[in-house]
C-alpha cells in the first residue's frame, strides 16, 4: 500500500509529506487496507465544487474522502488548504496538527468509518485519537481521556 501526495494548488507542494506519509501508511496497515490512496491538497474553490457536486452541499469543507471500491485503489482524499489553516486556531491547533487531524479523519472514512450516529461518532473519534498518538484538539477531550487513563 502507498499514499501518494499531490498538490492542486499552483506553485505549492503538499507540506510535511515526510512526516505525514509514514503516519498515513501505518494507519492503513493497522486498519488492514492494502490498496493505494491519493491525497490531494486543493484550494477552497475546488473543495466547494467537489462538495456541491458529490454531496449537494454548497460550502467549503476541510476534507472529502472518495472510496473507489476497487481492489487496486482504495480512494482519494481532498484537503482544502485554506480551510485547514483557517480552522486550526479554532481547535487550538497549529496548521500542521490540523492537517494531520483532517488527514487521519479522511483516511478513516476510506477505511469505512463514519460519524453520522452517536455510536459511529464515538468509534471514529476513538480511532482518530489512537491513530494520532492521542493528539487531541480540545481540552474537553483531553480531560476525558486523562480520567479514563487513571
Amino acid at each position: 500500500m502507498s499514499c501518494n501526495f499531490f498538490s492542486a494548488v499552483p506553485n505549492k507542494k503538499f507540506p510535511w509529506q515526510g512526516r505525514l506519509k509514514p503516519l498515513a501508511e501505518a494507519l492503513l496497515k493497522k486498519e488492514k487496507k492494502n490498496a493505494p490512496v491519493n491525497i490531494i491538497l486543493c484550494d477552497s474553490a475546488r473543495q466547494r465544487e467537489l462538495n456541491k457536486t458529490y454531496r449537494n452541499l454548497d460550502h467549503v469543507t476541510d476534507v472529502l474522502s472518495f472510496v473507489w471500491d476497487e481492489p487496486a485503489f482504495l480512494g482519494e482524499i481532498y484537503i482544502a488548504e485554506e480551510q485547514v489553516k483557517k480552522q486550526a486556531p479554532l481547535y487550538g491547533n497549529t496548521y500542521y496538527k490540523e492537517l494531520k487531524r483532517v488527514l487521519i479523519h479522511g483516511l478513516l472514512h476510506l477505511c469505512g468509518y463514519d460519524h453520522h450516529g452517536k455510536a459511529e461518532r464515538k468509534i471514529m473519534r476513538e480511532k482518530e485519537r489512537f491513530h494520532s498518538g492521542n493528539f487531541l484538539h480540545s481540552s474537553h477531550d483531553l480531560s476525558a481521556v486523562q480520567s479514563r487513563k487513571r
